[in-house]
This record gives C-alpha cells, structure tokens and sequence, in this order.
C-alpha cells in the first residue's frame, strides 16, 4: 500500500508558501511538473499539496513508481490508487475479463470510469525517471487521452521520454524546477528554528545552497552543546549521494564526477585542457543529476562549481579508488592555473598534489617582485605560507621570499639573517640554482634589500643602479625585458620621491606605468601613490588628489581585501587634508589599523605616525601626542635607525611646541641627533621626509633654548633647501616657523615679512596648516598685517587665512581658570611673585597655587614656557 500513500511530512517540515502557492493550484491546469535532482524536496511538496487537496474533498490517487512498474503492473497499481483515493471502480472489477485486456485498454477503462465520476480528480505520479520505456509510453498516452476533470502533478528528475510540449505550449501545464525548490535564506533560518546566528546562517547558505537534503545533513551531523551529532556526515551524504542522487550513472559519467571534484571552478577550457578532453561543457551540463547542482560562479554563467556536498563524496571516492589520478589531477590544474595567472588556487592544487617542488617552481616563476607588482604585501605573505623548508634551500629566490614573508610577520631578525645567508651563497645573487635564472635572483634581491631596509632611499637608489642602463629600453620588448623594466621604472620612482628628485621621479613613474602589463596592477597603484606624494611635497594638489583616487579606485576594484594599501591612501589623503587644514574632514576623521602597516615601507608607516600624532593634537592635547609618541618609538625601534629618529624629531616637536624645551633638548642629546646644518639638510642620505621632520623640529628646539640666531639662520637654510627642490610644503613649514622665531626673538619686521612670503605662496596653495599651529602668534600678526597697507591680492590671502583660525579653542580639560589667566598675563610682563600678589590683590601663596595649577595642566616647570604653551594654544594673545 506504501505505493499508492502520500508520505507524511517529515520532520521539521518548512512550509514554504511561495513555493506552494506557485504548484497548489494544480486544477486550474492540466499538468503540474516538478523537475530538479534528488535531494530537493519534489516528492515531500507533491505530498503536502495531495494531503491538502485530500482533506478538501478532491480525489488524489498518488503513485510513487520503480523500475519494476512495467506496463501491466502499472495499471494495476493506477486501478488501486484511485480506489484508495476513494474513487468508486465497482464497475470496473465487476466486468469480466478487465484484467485480459490489453494494458492500454485498461488505462482507456479506468479513464472512462474518471469521466463518469465528474468531479475534478488528481493523479500524483512521483519518480517518473525510473520508469521502464513501454510504461512512461503508457503514461504519454493517458496524458493524451484522459478525461477533462482528470489533472496531473508528476516528480522526476529528468524527462524519461514524456511528450510534453504539447501542453506547455497550450498553457495548460507549468514546471517547478531545482531554482524554486531551493531554499532562501528565509527558509534555511526557519529550518533550524531560528537557532543560528546570522554569522552562522551565511555560512550555512553558502555550504549548502539551499538544496534540501544538504539542509538535513548540516543539521543531522551538528553537534549541539554536550550531545553528539545524531548521523555521521560522510556516511550520510555517502549512502544519499552515492546511493540515490548518482544512481543510474555510467562509470564513465561518475568518472567524469570524481574528476570534477578535484576543480575548484568547473571552467570548460579549463576542464578540457585538464582532462585531455573537447567536449567537458557539453558532458557536465547533459549530466541530468547535475542539473541544480552545478552552481554558478560569476554573472555570466560559464563559470560553475559543483555541489559542495556532491564534490565531497565524488572527492573522497576518487581518493579511495584512485588516489594517484587524483595527484596528477591537482598537479595538472595547478599548472594550468599558473598559466592563467590564478596564483594561490595554482599553488593550493601543487600543495594537494603532494609536490613541493612543483609549488616551488611555480612561485619561483613569479618571484618576489614579481609577486609583490601583482599581488602587493597580501600575495607576498600568501606565497610564504606556501615555502617549505626543502624548496628554500633549493630555490635561492624562494629564500629571499621566506626573507620578506618574514620581515611582513615582524620577525625582523630572522630575515636579515637568512638574507645575508642567501647572499653568501648566492655570491651577492649573481649565482642562481642551476638552471635558474641569474638576473631574475639580482632583481628579487635587490627588492629584498628594499623591503628590509624599509624601502629607504639610501638602500633603494644605490640598489638599483647596476641593475639596468638609466635609458631603460625600446617598447618592443619581450614580456621578460618588460617586467624587468617596469619594475626598475618603479623602484626608481619611489628612489627618487624619497630624495625630493621629483621631475625624475615623475618621469620613472610614468615609464613604469607604460610598462606595467595587465596582471602588474599592484605596481600600478603603488606608483600612483608615489606619483600622488611627489605631487603633495610640490603643492600640487589636484594632481596629489588625482594619484590618491587613482591609487584608491584600484585598490578597491583588485585589492579589496588588503587592509594595508587601504589604509595607505586614507593616510595620505588625510596628510593632504591636513596640510590644507580642511577642519570638518580633520575633525571627522580617525586612523584605526595603522600598526598593520609595520614592516612594510618605512615611508608610509613614518606618515602614519605623523599624521596620527597630528590627529591626536588636534582632537585632544600635546600631551596626547606625546604619550602617542612615546609609545610609538619602542614599537619602531625593531624597524631601524631612520624610522626611530624620525618618530624622535616628531616628539621633539611636540615637546617643543609645548614648551617643554628642557625635555626636548635632553633627547636630542641622549639619541645624538643630528645638529649641523649640513647634516640636517642632507638629502642624499636621508628621505625628504626626514630631513624636514628633524629640520623642523631643530628650529623649535633652538628656539626654545632661545638661541634665536642659529634658529633663524637653520630655517632659512631649511627654506633655500626646500625651494631649490621644489618643495613648496615644506618651505611653507620653514616660513611658519621663521615666523615664530622672529616673534619671539622681538623682530616684528622679520616676522610680519616671512608672514607675507608665507601668504603669496597659499594664494595658490593652500597649506595654511603650519601657520594655524602656530595659534595665538599667527593669528596676532595676521590682523596685525591686515591694518597697514596691503595691495587687494594680499589683504583677501590674509583674511582667508585668518578663517582657518576661528574661535580662540578652549583647552577643553587644561582650561585655565579666570584668575590663572591674570597670573599668566602678569608672568608675560615680565613681573615676580610679589608684584603679581600686589596687582591682583592676593597672597604671595596665592600666586605660587595658581603657578603650581598651571604648571599641571601645561606640563611644563617653568613661568615662560607657560606662557608660550598658552600662546600657542590661542588662549593668551
């Protein structure tokens, strides 16, 4: 009787109404047809509407079919289910003979007896793929032939030979295929009762897809809490895959199946340059199990992936059955991936295959720098997950990429030494492994060297030079002598930029990208951000603000996932702002992540810290930036002597401008710090970066020793260096703090012209920043400057500077009280403790609270630099 029952609902049942509501309306058509793999549900819907339509009164004979179902047998079994579904056939069995008669006879007699009953009837036929050809013959002809208020649900999988067409071209029959059966995330959340996370419900749609059965499985083999899983996933979905889902397969097409397991993306090219074979797409996409179960990958759907489910049994059969094809299979994708340029996967599928020497050779293919122009930072430490300890000692570029790998992962000590290992061996990376590739190794150390120095310009420019003729060479070039010269191009780019030889650079960056072949977009963009900083140091801004969305638009489109280029250009384009003092986007901003720039290039992390302690200055306080400081000099030590005295001369400054000399002094001291001006200025030794950072930091700390003259005479040097290089920034930084000198030095007139060279140079670029930090004493001049005789030009870059100031800022927690203000305003005139007392009419003790108040919150110990901290803060004028 089990044939002739509807199955009950098993457990866990999801109604699913759009799905329902899309077949239930199985009698205003003649044909209802659910079509989709094994696995999906058919035969559980097909009963839940039958159960419903039974319970409304309608007539539902339900006839699961086998391959034993031959045409007599059929007709029985169609005669009982119509007599379990309540329909009266006593005629029929009291005339004699009705089993003599030919099969189709009977089917004829049955569908008379339909007819008289008058009243809608359905027939469910579930599993029609299984039936033998002479029955689904039969099924054809009592689709043909049955009565009017006769209607039609029928399941299979694939067509077994149903003429169909007919009716579907009527519009008297719909089709329900795999797509509608699958389950929405709705649904999946509704099958596990609303238990998982949305965290957990993503990765559940994404490993089943939605297909019913893997639903059970997922569920059945979850372990939940204390409790085992209730089945075994691997013999589950081995008896339901293996068993039901694939029956009926030839060996060849199952075959077909456990090879396709080893692909991570069915591609056709791909499959049939794999397999020897011409026809893959054609054979995957016939495959009538499949159908459902090919996945699509991409929008255009050429791309496909099978069945996360499907793929784990067919895998675990070919490894059992044959485990040496399935090496050789990985062996084979993994090269014809490489050639594709699909690198990770490649050396995934070298690693499966249980060959290291094949995923050395594949890496070694690319090389470091090569790697690092396509991939960036991210390819680089993925290709050193990849090293083993046998194909770095046989592959010399292979240890120089362990080298970087490590220098990514901050074990810093370690790569140098396996890098002067390397070098030994190599002697100096002229001699490449036999049968290597000699100039290949020079190019790969070369980079090495950069990175583990930081990409400082000193190492970098001293590099390169025997590396390739400075003409570079013709376009017509192979795709090696291309590479080679791109990547020269490059590094010369970023050479030059560090030693303010912009137009050089400008000139490198430009070869490089005309170099730069489809897969090198990584170089693309770091030349972008390279062209983007040259253009900032010169003031010009729309061509920084360009490179920077340049650099970004590519970082996003090819490197979404690289945390470091991203957080790279939000760095220099918040420098960019900064400079431009553009308040709301300052005030908006925030610098999370930035550690994870450690251990590449060194110039891009100093930003970093510059810009932070900026940040830090301007949301907070000066003792915000210099805790910052002070935190950041231990972590960078590990990075080498030119990144910690530039995070020094950066705490110099801030001391400085905080009036807390004494301290600033003792460290330039303590670190031996640079004091001749030839050795400040240096730009051959040291980045553009440096120099200014320790220059300007050096003006500020002579200042505050009030040793005014050696300060004027190093920021006017400072400003020579700076306007001979081209560096308009930095000359307005040398400007702004000439400004600062000479006020404090008494010298108005020195003062109030440096202001009016400061002002010509913002009317065509805005880097009004250096001045505004100078706070009470760039706003006092600028309104000093403003009334005496300005020509129109000067007096409209003098107003528009003095905007940027705004309202004097309140020192938000260091806010002096009202009576601390009067002290510090005696103090400015130069009066001692008593005649402050006497002023104001308080005691001499009175004076000495306020004094001890104020020295806290400034955090300096002496009377004169509280009065320039308060200066500087705009909060005494």
């Amino acid at each position: 009787m089990a044939k002739v029952m509807a199955p009950a609902p098993p457990v866990g049942y999801v109604h699913r109404a759009s799905l329902l509501k899309r077949i239930d309306a199985v009698l205003d058509r003649r044909l209802t047809v659910l079509q989709a793999p094994g696995g999906f549900g058919k035969t559980t819907v097909l009963a839940d509407v039958s159960h419903r339509k039974k319970k409304a009164g309608l007539v539902v004979a339900w006839l699961s079919l086998d391959q034993d179902d031959s045409p007599d047998v059929f007709g029985n079994y169609l005669a009982l289910a119509f007599e379990h579904a309540g329909l009266d056939l006593a005629a029929l069995n009291d005339e004699k003979g009705w089993l003599s008669y030919p099969y189709t006879q009977q089917v004829g007699m049955l569908a008379r007896e339909i007819q008289l009953h008058a009243d809608p009837c359905l027939l469910v036929l579930d599993e029609l793929e299984r039936l033998p050809t002479a029955t689904v013959e039969l099924v054809d002809f009592l689709l043909r032939h049955a009565p009017p208020n006769l209607h039609f649900a029928m399941a299979f999988r694939f067509n077994p030979g149903l003429d169909l067409a007919a009716h579907f071209l009527a519009g008297t029959a719909i089709i329900a295929n795999a797509r509608q059966f699958r389950f929405s995330r709705p649904n999946i959340a509704q099958f596990f009762d609303g238990a998982l996370s949305r965290r957990e419900l993503a990765a559940v749609e994404e490993r089943t897809a939605g297909w019913p059965v893997a639903l059970i499985v997922d569920r059945d083999t979850r372990t939940t809490g204390a409790e085992p899983p209730r089945v075994d996933a691997a013999g589950l979905s081995e008896n339901y895959v293996g068993v039901r889902l694939l029956r009926g397969l030839s060996k060849w097409d199952r075959a077909l199946l456990c090879d396709l397991s080893v692909f991570d993306w069915i591609d056709a090219d791909l499959v049939d340059e794999v397999l020897g074979s011409s026809d893959a797409r054609l054979r995957v996409t016939t495959l009538p199990c499949l159908d459902g179960l090919l996945l699509p990958v991409g929008r255009d759907g050429t791309v496909s992936r099978l069945h996360p489910l499907v793929r784990e049994y067919c895998a675990r059969r070919l490894a059992v059955d044959d485990p040496g094809r399935k090496r050789l299979l990985h062996a084979r994708i993994a090269r014809a991936l490489h050639q594709r340029g699909h690198l990770r996967p490649a050396w995934r599928h070298g690693t499966l295959a249980g060959d290291s020497q094949l995923v050395g050779q594949l890496i070694e293919d690319i090389g470091v720098l090569g790697l690092w122009l396509r991939e960036g930072t991210k390819g680089l430490t993925s290709a050193g997950q990849f090293l083993t300890s046998g194909n770095t000692a046989r592959y010399p570029r292979l240890a120089l990429l362990r080298c970087v790998y490590l220098q990514l992962a901050s074990k810093f000590h370690d790569a140098v030494t396996l890098y002067e290992t390397v070098s030994k061996g190599t002697a100096g990376f002229t001699k490449d492994r036999e049968g290597g590739d000699a100039e290949a190794l020079t190019v790969d150390g070369v980079f090495t060297q950069a990175v583990l120095a930081g990409g400082t310009c000193r190492s970098l420019h001293d590099a390169l030079d025997p590396l390739l003729p400075a003409d570079g060479v013709s376009k017509d070039i192979g795709q090696r002598a291309r590479f080679v010269s791109s990547a020269w191009h490059l590094l010369r780019c970023v050479s030059c930029c560090q030693r303010a030889r912009f137009a050089e650079s400008h000139r490198h960056g430009l070869q490089a990208q005309s170099y730069f072949a489809e897969g090198m977009r990584h170089g693309d963009v770091i030349t972008s951000i390279y062209l983007g900083m040259a253009a900032m140091v010169q003031g010009r801004v729309q061509d920084a603000v360009d490179s920077y969305k340049r650099a970004r638009h590519s970082g996003k489109d090819y490197f979404s996932s690289d945390p470091c280029l991203a957080t790279s250009i939000d760095i220099l384009s918040i420098e960019l702002d900064l400079e431009r003092n553009r308040g709301k986007a300052i005030q908006q901003r925030t610098l999370q992540g930035f550690t994870e720039l450690r251990g590449v290039w060194n110039e891009i992390y100093a930003v970093a810290v510059a810009v932070r302690a900026e940040l830090a200055f301007e949301q907070y306080d000066s003792q915000a930036v210099i805790q910052f400081l002070s935190r950041t000099i231990a972590d960078v030590r590990m990075f080498g002597r030119s990144l910690e005295t530039y995070a020094y001369a950066l705490l110099v400054l801030y001391l400085a401008r905080a009036g807390r000399g004494a301290e600033a002094g003792q460290i330039w001291v303590d670190h031996a710090l640079p004091c001749g001006n030839a050795e400040l200025l240096d730009l051959d030794g040291q980045s553009w970066r440096r120099m200014e950072a320790l220059s300007c930091a050096r003006v500020l700390l002579l200042a505050e020793q009030n040793e005014f003259e050696a300060a004027s005479e190093l920021v006017d040097a400072l400003c020579a260096t700076a306007s001979q290089h081209g560096m308009t920034r930095t000359v307005l930084r040398g400007l702004s703090l000439s400004i600062a000198v000479a006020h404090r030095a008494g010298q108005e007139d020195r003062a109030l012209s440096r202001l009016v060279e400061f002002l010509r140079l913002t009317r065509d670029v805005d880097y009004v920043r250096p001045l505004v930090n100078q706070g009470g004493v760039g706003r006092t001049l600028l309104r000093r400057l403003l009334e005496t005789n300005l020509d129109a030009d000067l007096q409209s870059a003098a107003e528009a500077t003095l905007s940027h100031f705004g309202v004097p800022r309140a020192t938000g927690a260091w806010e002096f009280t009202p009576r601390e203000m009067d002290v510090l305003v005696e103090v400015r005139h130069g009066r001692r403790n008593l005649e402050i007392a006497s002023a104001l009419g308080i005691t001499d003790g009175g004076v000495r609270y306020h004094l001890k108040n104020i020295y806290r919150k400034t955090g300096v110990s002496r009377r004169l630099d509280a009065v320039r901290y308060a200066e500087n803060k705009g909060v005494l004028f």
